[in-house]
């Protein structure tokens, strides 16, 4: 039986994504235990070098090794420093944010294999790795689990039970952090109650930050919207399922894979959203509305007008497209059950022989600092590239351009190509 190693996005020794691997492929997942992350968020430490390549001893027999978040690309470089032959399957989740994520990538271009896949969830996030020097695959392994989300009637009183009066439904479920913009959410679901005196705005969130979140609730008081804290996934379906329409607002860097989206298009739900990152290839289907992302001082914003007017035609058409087409496309779309073949490499019987190959040209415009950094790496032999990264990662002259950094990443997130339907 083939043993897979992962290695899970969060330092808890404990992934849910390894048992679906087990499940899919009958295969055995070695998931790393008293792991620390590599996946850092702004100023955090580092786990010194020695903690890092003792935890991957476990690792270096296996065929093939799985890595979440970003730090996956570090992972990969540690393994291959210690003499590991196999395969290495990246799964960053999250456009690079920074200087860390930007050396972490570098790092690992020395040491790629012909053998690694590294997936990200939409073209545009895909385009910003390629032009950063290393090859992806567009896909989301993971998809959404179909046994859940799916169209199905919905009990009478479950929008009594939740305090919520009769009406249309106006969704948004998601993190309730200020990258979601539920600022501009609220402020255009206000104006739509205008048009539709009964519609209620239901925000249903399972990370919460309580700062945000109080702000939020003093900025926009109102009988009509309804806050849904912590819903199990089954309730939200329920939601997804009695919901008029979905829609955010968000343009944010993180996810590169609209997970919510999807779940809605496969309850039967239409949904609008920004035209920006994977939002455009989730939405190529019966049910999906897009509308433009505006360039502001502060970055990228959904125009607001557009979106009121996406809502008001969706709420007030007397054609609508039919709930059971909009399940059945993205049920066939994203169904997990279909989805997690893309790993299906990683039971495969390839030999088990480093193919090291050369990366690409890294052409994605970086702070002039960040170059001469880089280029100073570029000169260092492989043995040397990780001692140099523990000492430079956390440069403060380096760490002061994340921002800048930031702002090209979102606006490529706008304005890269999308793929057109069915291509």
């Amino acid at each position: 039986m083939a043993c897979v190693g992962y290695i899970p996005f969060a330092a808890n020794g404990y992934s849910i994504e390894a048992k679906w691997l087990e499940d899919a492929f009958s295969c055995q997942v070695e998931v790393v235990q008293h792991c620390p992350t590599l996946n850092l968020a702004s100023e955090c430490e580092l786990p010194t070098m020695q903690q890092v390549c003792a935890v991957t001893e476990k690792l270096l027999q296996c065929r093939s090794v799985v890595a979440e978040g970003p730090g996956g690309f570090l992972w990969a470089a540690v393994l291959r420093t210690r003499g590991y032959l196999g395969s290495v399957t990246i799964l960053p989740y999250l456009n690079p944010r920074s200087w860390y994520d930007v050396a972490c990538i570098s790092v690992y271009r020395r040491f790629i294999d012909k053998r690694d896949h590294i997936f990200l969830g939409s073209m545009p996030s895909a385009e910003i790795y390629r032009r950063m020097g290393v090859v992806t695959v567009i896909g989301e392994p993971y998809g959404i689990d179909g046994r859940v989300f799916f169209k199905k009637p919905t009990y009478p009183d479950l929008l009594d039970g939740l305090g919520i009066p009769s009406g249309q439904i106006l969704l948004f479920a998601g993190r309730a952090q200020p990258d979601k913009d539920l600022y501009c959410l609220l402020r255009v679901g206000l104006r739509a109650q205008l048009l539709f005196p009964n519609l209620q705005i239901v925000i249903a969130t399972h990370v919460v930050n309580e700062d945000y979140l109080t702000t939020l609730r003093k900025a926009t008081a109102s009988s009509n919207i309804h806050w849904v804290l912590f819903p199990s996934p089954s309730l939200l379906a329920d939601l997804y399922n009695v919901a008029d329409v979905f829609v955010t607002a968000a343009t944010s860097l993180f996810e590169t894979f609209g997970r919510a989206l999807a779940e809605a298009l496969a309850c039967g739900t239409p949904v609008v959203a920004p035209r920006y990152d994977g939002f455009a290839e989730i939405l190529s289907q019966p049910g999906g509305v897009l509308v433009d992302v505006d360039v502001t001082n502060d970055g990228c914003r959904v125009n607001e007008e557009q979106l009121l007017r996406a809502i008001y035609d969706v709420l007030s058409t007397s054609n609508p497209v039919p709930s059971e087409l909009i399940s059945a496309t993205a049920i066939n779309r994203f169904d997990r059950s279909k989805t997690i073949q893309l790993l299906s490499h990683l039971v495969a019987n390839d030999s088990f022989e480093a193919r090291p190959t050369a990366a690409l040209t890294h052409t994605f415009p970086l702070p002039r600092d960040w170059n001469d950094a880089l280029r100073d790496a570029e000169c260092l032999p492989s043995a040397e590239l990780l001692p140099w990264f523990w000492k430079i990662y956390n440069d403060q002259r380096l760490v002061e351009h994340d921002q800048e950094f930031v702002t090209a990443v979102r606006l490529s997130l706008r304005n890269c190509p999308i793929r057109p339907n069915g291509a």
